[in-house]
């Protein structure tokens, strides 16, 4: 067989095939001991493949290879031989799939749905999460020792809207940032972020806020000036999404909306971002490409 690659992951597999195929180059993967292998069809086209090959390893995040895949209407997971499965069994893999390869990730996100449950769910839960989650000032936290609270406003949210503009980008955001830096570090960028946002924002107006914002700022930064700094790492997030959390950012402190807006909170997210951003690009001087597949 004429195999190219084998990843432990079916997705960026698919993403590489869908790529490879855009281009010419026939190839299908086998599911080999737990690998996902792609073997061309042909090999007079080994040497192409291996050039393209090399570049998704250094930047699966490319724009290109993710807009083949949509092209291609296909899904990145799938069966030993990206065969469609029946539905059921595609939606079972799916999850376990992203459970597998994004547990902080997926945990944060759960977190977030019992929690807007409990705050619906009835009077008298709401009760205890307004009693235990929001944050307190910071002399009462020290009388009290309930730390938790510096953290515990990220998974309040008040409406529909509210949560699933924020998992939303949550998830979008997240997901590259533990996929190639790892668990361990979403958690402290998420911390410190979290952290950042929240008690500047309790100093500012108080203690009444709540949401995700203020993170998804923060990875956006993250995300945005990483890809600007370690360009070989892979990050890559539009211009034109920037551009529009800018100037989201801007019309909450115009305060012409009909809700109040975190803008503290959202302002210190994105400045830590970035700023944590400069220290990765910093402290990690090994390239990305040599994690995991």
């Amino acid at each position: 067989m004429n195999t190219l690659v084998c990843f432990s992951r079916p997705d960026l597999a698919c993403t590489l095939r869908d790529y490879l195929i855009s281009q010419r180059l026939s190839c299908v993967v086998h599911e080999v001991d737990r690998q996902y292998c792609l073997v061309l069809d042909d090999a007079v086209d080994m040497e192409q493949a291996k050039a393209i090959t090399d570049h998704f390893v250094n930047a699966p995040h490319d724009p290109r290879y993710q807009a083949a895949s949509w092209e291609n209407n296909r899904r990145p997971v799938f069966t030993s031989r990206c065969d469609r499965p029946s539905s059921n069994l595609l939606q079972h893999s799916q999850i376990k799939a992203q459970l597998i390869h994004y547990p902080l990730t997926c945990l944060i996100l759960l977190i977030n749905i019992v929690m807007f449950g409990l705050m619906t769910v009835s009077i008298e839960t709401r009760i205890w999460v307004d009693s235990m989650m929001f944050i307190l000032p910071l002399n009462e936290l020290q009388q009290t020792g309930q730390w938790w609270r510096l953290l515990t406003p990220d998974f309040l949210h008040f409406s529909g809207i509210h949560i699933a503009f924020n998992l939303l980008w949550w998830w979008i955001l997240a997901r590259p940032i533990e996929q190639y830096l790892g668990k361990v570090s979403l958690l402290i960028i998420f911390i410190i972020i979290s952290l950042s946002a929240n008690i500047s924002q309790l100093y500012v107006d108080g203690p009444n806020f709540g949401g995700m914002s203020g993170v998804v700022y923060g990875l956006l930064g993250f995300t945005w000036w990483i890809g600007w700094l370690k360009p070989q790492w892979g990050f890559r997030i539009q211009p034109q999404i920037v551009g529009f959390m800018l100037i989201w950012l801007v019309i909450g402190y115009a305060d012409v909306l009909f809700v109040s807006m975190a803008n503290t909170a959202h302002t210190l997210g994105l400045v830590s971002g970035c700023l944590l951003a400069v220290a990765w690009s910093t402290v990690n001087s090994q390239d990305t490409s040599s994690t995991r597949r």
